[in-house]
């Protein structure tokens, strides 16, 4: 038999998927310039097994770059039905704005449980890892994957199991980000070989309607 006799077309059943992105210089240096005064404690309002997580400032350059994201990653992989927000672009003039921003600093063995944010879209960027990824997993060296140090997403696959896409993160992630729907579940695992803190900041944007402003 041959698949010259009949038509194959195969179809995936996809997923929301995330942008990664470097830091651009201008944002950089300003994220780097707030984190010297950082604001109130965010952890009331946070998931994290952390103790110190703080708000930022939504500043001109971080919130132009999260806006223009926002529009790459509709542009990549469109309007998803689980994205939760066919009813916002519905709107007579919808545009995406910067709601939130914090600073993480997470201590050795702190960790983020698996959790979605409010808002359209979210974004992680890394400031600061003192790890190799290589050496975290050595900690475990008969474990069945890559977890340790990690940050994941967590999604129902289409046969209704439960997956997740791991990311391993070392210092060649320093100043790179990801940037995905807010209602993608995401945590982060904790590391064991350094006793410095893992930097990162995140954020939330928010659907607003250009009309009404």
């Amino acid at each position: 038999m041959s698949t010259h006799e009949f038509e194959i077309k195969p179809h995936w059943i996809q997923q929301p998927g995330w942008l990664y992105a470097v830091v651009p210089d201008a944002v950089k240096e300003e994220l780097i310039k707030s984190m010297e005064t950082p604001g109130e404690d965010a952890r009331s309002t946070l998931r994290g097994h952390l103790k110190e997580e703080y708000s930022l400032p939504l500043t001109e350059e971080v919130s132009q770059f999260t806006r223009f994201l926002s529009y790459q990653y509709i542009e990549t992989f469109g309007v998803q039905a689980n994205m939760g927000i066919q009813e916002d672009f519905q709107r007579k003039d919808p545009d995406f704005e910067l709601g939130q921003l914090w600073v993480n600093y997470q201590s050795k063995y702190d960790f983020n449980p698996s959790h979605i944010h409010s808002g359209v879209f979210s974004f992680v960027i890394w400031v600061k890892l003192p790890y190799n990824w290589q050496e975290e997993r050595e900690q475990y060296p008969k474990a069945n994957g890559n977890e340790t140090a990690a940050f994941y997403f967590t999604y129902s696959s289409p046969m209704g199991g439960l997956d997740a896409h791991y990311i391993n993160l070392d210092p060649a992630w320093e100043w790179s980000m990801v940037f995905f729907p807010a209602r993608m579940y995401h945590g982060v695992n904790p590391f064991y070989t350094s006793d410095e803190k893992r930097i990162s900041i995140s954020g939330n944007i928010y659907v607003v309607d250009k009309s009404l402003s």
